[in-house]
């Protein structure tokens, strides 16, 4: 059964909340996804497997630009599309909104995320310094220039 992408509501947080306890040793915490959910500019999606949250993006996107600022999937779900899928939802979004660009920063030492969106159409063009804490970190910063709808959509 293929995963479902919706939009992110905030009955969906307490598993993200359980996510990214296993996944991020610098978890976000509850407050920081409600501020997406508030916020005009910004949002998050979901992947579901049945009625289970098995990965999850948040955006936030002002004056053609938009920032990827979370991505994560349930470990038991990697290598099977789910972070593909998230992506070019997100994409998808961005070019509907009339972005131009994305970014988003990783940790250095996270080296298939790395390669993941650099398969994805992105250039590593900056180093954030001490950007991550717990353990502290930097960060690469990396974008990609969304192509325009050609169809209006």
């Amino acid at each position: 059964m293929k995963p479902v992408i919706r939009e992110m509501v905030a009955t969906d947080l307490d598993r993200i909340d359980e996510l990214e306890e296993q996944i991020f040793p610098d978890p976000w915490p509850t407050v920081a996804f409600e501020e997406h959910l508030k916020d005009p500019e910004a949002g998050g999606a979901v992947s579901l497997s049945g009625d289970i949250v098995i990965g999850y993006s948040c955006y936030w996107g002002d004056r053609g630009q938009m920032h990827l600022t979370n991505m994560a999937v349930d470990p038991v779900y990697r290598r099977k599309s789910v972070a593909n899928e998230l992506l070019g939802h997100i994409l998808d979004l961005a070019r509907k909104q009339g972005c131009e660009l994305i970014f988003l920063e990783v940790r250095v030492s996270n080296e298939i995320a790395h390669q993941f969106y650099k398969s994805a159409g992105f250039q590593t063009i900056n180093r954030s310094a001490g950007y991550y804490n717990d353990p502290t970190e930097d960060a690469l910063v990396m974008s990609r220039w969304i192509e325009p709808d050609r169809d209006g959509k």
